[in-house]
C-alpha cells in the first residue's frame, strides 16, 4: 500500500510541475517497482500487459540486487524503441519495508543544478551524487519523504 501510495504522490508531483519539467529538460526517466522476486514480477508485467525485457542490471552470478528492465512493446526490439517510461522491476531485501527504494526516477539536464532546486525547494539529499558507468545520480527525498532518484546522462 505504501508504494502505491508513493507512486500515486510521485505522479501528481510530475504533473504539477509539466510545465516548468518541459521548460528545464526534466522528464520521468523510468517507474521503479520493487520485488522480492524480480524474475516473477517482470514475468507478471510481461504476460499481463504484453511487455518486454529491454536490459538487466546487476545480474550477476552471487549478487544480491538486480534490476530488470520493462518497457511497452510485444518484443524486445520493439521495447527497446518504445518512448513511453520504462518499469524498472527491481531487488527488495526480504526485511526491507516496501517503499524502501526511492519509486520515481527524474532524468535531468544538469544533476547539481537539480539537487540545489530541489533542496531550496524544500526537498533533502539522503545520498550525494555518484557514478555508475557513464550516469551519474543522486537520491532525494521530497518534504514528506519520498525518495526520488535523480539520473543525468552522458552528454
Amino acid at each position: 500500500m505504501r508504494v502505491l501510495q508513493t507512486t500515486l504522490v510521485a505522479c501528481l508531483l510530475v504533473s504539477a510541475t509539466a510545465a516548468f519539467a518541459q521548460e528545464s529538460g526534466i522528464r520521468v526517466r523510468s517507474v521503479r517497482v520493487l520485488a522480492t522476486d524480480p524474475e516473477a514480477i517482470a514475468t507478471f508485467y510481461k504476460k499481463a500487459f504484453g511487455m518486454s525485457e529491454t536490459r538487466r542490471v546487476g545480474d550477476t552470478p552471487g549478487s544480491t540486487f538486480k534490476e530488470i528492465i520493462l518497457n511497452t512493446g510485444s518484443t524486445p526490439d520493439l521495447a527497446k524503441k518504445s518512448k513511453d517510461v520504462a518499469i524498472v522491476i527491481a531487488t527488495r531485501p526480504k526485511d526491507a519495508p516496501a517503499g524502501a527504494m526511492a519509486s520515481l526516477i527524474l532524468e535531468v539536464p544538469d544533476l547539481n543544478k537539480a539537487i540545489e532546486t530541489a533542496k531550496t525547494a524544500g526537498g533533502s539529499v539522503m545520498r550525494p551524487p555518484g557514478k555508475s558507468g557513464d550516469l551519474m545520480f543522486a537520491f532525494l527525498k521530497d518534504p514528506d519523504g519520498n525518495q526520488v532518484e535523480l539520473v543525468m546522462s552522458p552528454k
